[in-house]
């Protein structure tokens, strides 16, 4: 199986682009002509909006490279590139002037994922902003840019993605390689403060032990890992826990994110970051997939408890600090219950998932931001609970506001597929209308509460301040928005700063006991020498001349 192909996926909103003749629709690009169709989209209820969109599907924006090799730039093609089918579609404004262009990043933890599934189309987002949507697909697990097209303003490029989606848009905000290329950023539950989603170490080695490419030699291993069904390498990495990701390549990163960070070498520019009350759940229902389909969530005893604690912190720490995981569970745990050995643990369980993972590394985001950029962060906390999950319409109830279902609100696929997965209540039609509001707001002015650069700050549901320090006010986004401040300050600090610095001082000091030992030892040898010796001494009745 080949490396995915490099797609690049984009749909024109609102009025022919070029020529049309019946339902096609033809766009000169600068690589070549592209044929598209145009589709009906009616909205009478909740956008009100009746309107012709071009779609365009599968453009490419550059040549499949093969498994393992650098992207290579996609050439001019001749004749026109039939763009009718495969996948979703993104879409754009056709409009004498430039329009905003916003740029989505798929979620899948970088194993999984494709911009053409169903709840990514985004067609009612690019209806309600006048915006041009454009969604791409990259390579994911085992095996650039683009420039603005139809009429877009190569001055106002959002770019935005949940879960790993969220994390790549963070990438690029600290990258230098693509920093020049966009001007905002919406980072939906993820950022590359999460310890455990950037590659450290580079496990190639180890696949290829586990394929008997054994080479040393990274340029064979590469070759005979190529040799290898792309299918038998995901399966074996997936059963081996060998965990692929982003890595420092000496091009797009040069350094590790946390050190680019920490000195503040990042892009300074608006930025939206926030995530869901509920993702802890993601992990939840991971660890017991017998419960994907069920009413009810797993019952997680004491012992479970303690032993999910402990999975979570050796997961990817090579050492297990006992002290740590009692520290967690110090911050979390309701002590009232801690005698009963059957007392359910699934909510305090579902919190450390997700405040360790999502949460607090998304806070620590907000927080280096409005520290260190002149620019404003707008800081959200997504509380609405779906009536229908976004998974393609099945899940379990208790996943809660869970991890990515935001998206459904945001891109609105099921507006367009309530066949699958039924309809939404009219709170939440009214809701997710707005939440397209806000995000599509924030491309035209930087703003989400301001439709364009001209415009008052949002009053009521539309206000939402910066977060600032010591301010920390942030917007909850649901059917009854608030505004409040101080969102997960005692948990972040937790996660942000006490338990790092305990985990370095706890391996200083085993580092520190180990020297002592390895010095002590060689003292004992020493000292056991020289007993030895003088016994010799006292032994000999003469002296030696």
């Amino acid at each position: 199986m080949s490396s995915l192909p490099h797609c690049l996926v984009l749909a024109v909103l609102t009025a022919i682009v070029g020529s049309a003749t019946g339902e096609d629709v033809f766009v000169d690009l600068q690589l070549g002509t592209v044929q598209g169709m145009s589709v009906d989209f009616i909205e009478n209820k909740f956008i009100n909006k009746s309107t012709k969109i071009n779609v365009f599907k599968g453009i490419p924006y550059a040549e499949p490279p093969g498994r393992y090799r650098a992207p290579v730039a996609k050439q001019s093609w001749s004749g026109v590139f039939n763009a009718t089918a495969f996948g979703a579609s993104c879409e754009q404004c056709d409009n004498t002037g430039k329009v905003p262009v916003m740029v989505f990043i798929h979620g899948g933890g970088f194993t999984s994922g494709s911009s053409m599934a169903d709840k990514y189309s985004g067609i009612p987002l690019a209806s309600v902003g006048d915006v041009i949507l454009v969604t791409i697909n990259y390579r994911v697990g085992v095996t650039g840019f683009l420039a603005t097209a139809f009429g877009g303003d190569s001055s106002k490029i959002t770019i935005f993605g949940g879960s790993a989606g969220a994390i790549c848009v963070d990438f690029h905000l600290i990258s230098k390689y693509s920093q020049d290329l966009f001007d905002q950023a919406i980072l939906e539950s993820g950022s590359v403060s999460a310890k455990w989603l950037f590659n450290e170490y580079d496990e190639a080695f180890r696949l290829g032990r586990s394929v008997n490419c054994s080479s040393t030699d990274t340029t064979e291993l590469v070759e005979c890992l190529r040799q290898i069904d792309a299918r038998t390498l995901e399966n074996i990495a997936r059963a081996a826990q060998i965990r692929f990701g982003p890595t420092v390549d000496g091009t797009f990163l040069d350094e590790s994110p946390i050190t680019i960070i920490q000195r503040g070498d990042f892009k300074d520019c608006p930025v939206i970051v926030g995530f869901n009350r509920d993702d802890g759940t993601l992990s939840m229902r991971i660890s017991f997939l017998e419960y994907a389909f069920t009413e009810e969530p797993p019952v997680i005893n004491q012992s479970s408890f303690n032993m999910l604690v402990t999975e979570t912190q050796t997961r990817y720490n090579p050492v297990r600090y006992e002290i740590v995981e009692d520290s967690i569970k110090q911050q979390y745990v309701d002590w009232a219950h801690w005698d009963d050995p059957n007392h359910d643990y699934f909510d305090t369980m579902s919190r450390i998932y997700g405040d360790e993972a999502f949460s607090c590394p998304c806070l620590k985001t907000a927080r280096d931001r409005a520290m260190m950029t002149s620019h404003p962060v707008y800081l959200y906390f997504f509380t609405q609970v779906p009536t229908t999950v976004c998974n393609n319409g099945y899940g379990p109830g208790w996943l809660g506001a869970g991890h990515a279902e935001e998206i459904q609100y945001v891109l609105i696929h099921l507006f367009l597929r309530q066949e699958w997965h039924g309809p939404m209540t009219d709170g939440e039609n009214e809701f997710s209308v707005k939440f397209m509001q806000f995000w599509t707001n924030f491309a035209k002015s930087g703003d989400p509460s301001r439709p364009d650069s001209n415009s008052s700050p949002g009053q009521g549901d539309w206000e939402w301040p910066a977060f600032t320090i010591p301010e920390l006010q942030y917007k909850e986004l649901a059917i009854d928005m608030s505004i409040d401040r101080g969102l997960k300050a005692d948990e972040c600090a937790f996660w942000n700063a006490f338990n790092p610095d305990l985990t370095s001082y706890i391996a200083s000091m085993d580092q520190t006991e180990l020297e002592w030992r390895e010095e002590f030892s060689g003292w004992q040898k020493d000292l056991e020498e020289w007993r030895m010796t003088f016994k010799e001494y006292q032994e000999d009745p003469v002296c030696s001349p």
